[in-house]
């Protein structure tokens, strides 16, 4: 039987480390817990599974207790969206090309986002990390997909292929807060 990823996590004090800094997938918690109260507009279930360094919430959704579902990520300002669909999908994503959504952005100006340009991409916003707090994030990045067992990494063009499919998934992820707001589904900066 294969290890859960949230186990993995929970077992593995340097993997945990490396997904909170720099991936922002914090697990450290003993009840995780976000801003406000949300629910799925669906009615499925939510399980909140890690937070962010902005005070956002990590969400598995719906039935069942498997990493086989839905990820939501919703932020404290009220925006949510779906980030894997699954939970290995939603940490490949967010480890291996966490500039996905300004990718689509680029690819909606009218930019071609191959593997060449997808590499420069996430240089050009690693580079702020690398030079900010001195981090080396492809070797962070590279340690932490073997601690998780999900080396080796896919194309980068087919993880930008599977963020494209998750808008399909925006409209069934709706989140509701206790004022009966829906959450402004999508990326911020989109």
């Amino acid at each position: 039987m294969t290890t859960s990823l949230l186990a993995r996590l929970k077992s593995d004090r340097e993997a945990a480390t490396l997904a909170c800094h720099p991936f922002e997938f914090d697990t450290d918690f003993d009840t995780i817990t976000h801003i406000e109260p949300v629910w799925l507009a669906s009615g499925a279930p939510l399980e909140p599974i890690a937070k962010d360094h902005g005070g956002g919430t990590y969400f598995l959704c719906g039935e069942g207790d498997g990493e086989d579902r839905p990820v939501v990520h919703a932020d404290s300002e009220g925006h949510s969206g779906v980030m894997g669909a699954t939970l290995r999908d939603a940490l490949l994503l967010m480890i291996a090309l966490p500039c996905a959504g300004a990718a689509l952005y680029r690819e909606r100006q009218g930019r071609t986002m191959d593997e060449q340009a997808l590499e420069a991409l996430r240089a050009e916003e690693e580079a702020e990390l690398s030079e900010d707090y001195e981090l080396d994030v492809p070797a962070m990045r590279a340690e932490l997909l073997e601690r998780l067992g999900l080396a080796p990494l896919p194309p980068l063009t087919e993880l930008l292929e599977r963020e494209r499919a998750l808008e399909a998934l925006e409209p069934q992820h709706a989140l509701v807060n206790e004022d009966g707001n829906i959450y402004r589904q999508g990326l911020e900066d989109d």
